[in-house]
């Protein structure tokens, strides 16, 4: 059975809310992001590590430029380079005696500048490099929108197994390491993986200016009102789903008029300032 046969029930629940069909494939996309950058976004507030998912997102850039300039396909050459990076930047992190900080600045630094030194060398790729700034959810094809449903299942996995074990690592290290030793061995490296193909894909959708903000204004709207991670995590989710599909329905309105990854991040940041203020009254 063709995928468009699979999705033609839930474009048809869509069609209640979103005409034409793209701006269907759009609001599907970000439901199936939703779970995703949230979850993300739970563990890199309680991890601290805001500036790496920032990091990981630029090196998007690096990616491309290296695609575009060999000749080979975007997407894999991305994502295989947020991986190498995600994974040096955890393995500094943990072998050196620099702080997670500095090593991040550093990976971050580097990336930009290489970045920067592929596009100065070879022209063309410059032009190749504009549309992740910001992103384009709307032209999103049903083939990604398959890509993006294996992530959903693949970080739904992930989390099953290791969102306790992480955040218990944000805790104590020490404790997490006396629990379970071999898993705290590599969580962190699976971890860092995991959130390079996060960030790559939401790159993708709303463009490296806006991904952080994406991951991290659910995680700091749910810990506003949570009593424990479970309440953080589900939270976080309650504000992923209702800012995306909010913020698209928003983008479309002749009043409006904004591009729909800048008006998704600004309902998630206004949700978490609704959060903040109930939570302060």
């Amino acid at each position: 059975m063709e995928l468009g046969s699979l999705l033609k029930p839930i474009y048809l629940v869509l069609s209640l809310f979103f005409e034409p069909i793209f701006l269907r494939r759009a609001a599907l996309t970000l439901f199936l992001l939703a779970p995703v950058t949230a979850g993300a976004g739970v563990l890199v507030v309680n991890q601290r590590l805001t500036f790496f998912a920032d990091a990981v997102g630029h090196t998007v850039f690096t990616g491309v430029a290296l695609a575009l300039i060999l000749g080979w396909p975007e997407r894999p050459v991305v994502l295989l380079t947020g991986a190498l990076v995600g994974l040096g930047v955890v393995y500094l992190s943990r072998h050196s005696h620099l702080a997670s900080d500095t090593v991040i600045g550093l990976v971050f630094s580097g990336t930009i500048a290489l970045s920067l030194a592929l596009v100065s060398r070879h022209s063309s790729a410059a032009r190749g490099l504009a549309r992740f700034f910001l992103g384009d959810v709307l032209t999103v094809t049903e083939n990604e929108i398959a890509a993006l449903a294996f992530l959903v299942a693949l970080s739904l996995i992930f989390l099953f197994f290791f969102f306790n074990q992480l955040t218990l690592e944000s805790l104590s290290p020490i404790l997490a390491r006396s629990r379970h030793p071999i898993k705290s061995q590599f969580a962190p490296y699976l971890f860092g993986v995991w959130l390079a193909l996060v960030v790559t894909v939401a790159v993708w959708l709303v463009g490296v200016l806006l991904v952080t903000a994406l991951l991290v204004a659910p995680a700091a709207a749910g810990r506003c009102r949570a009593t424990s991670a479970g309440n953080m995590f589900w939270g976080a989710q309650a504000v992923a789903l209702v800012s995306g599909q909010a913020g698209l329905y928003l983008s479309t309105r002749p009043q409006i008029n904004m591009a729909t990854g800048t008006t998704v991040v600004l309902a998630a940041v206004a949700l978490f300032i609704l959060a903040y203020l109930f939570r302060r009254h």
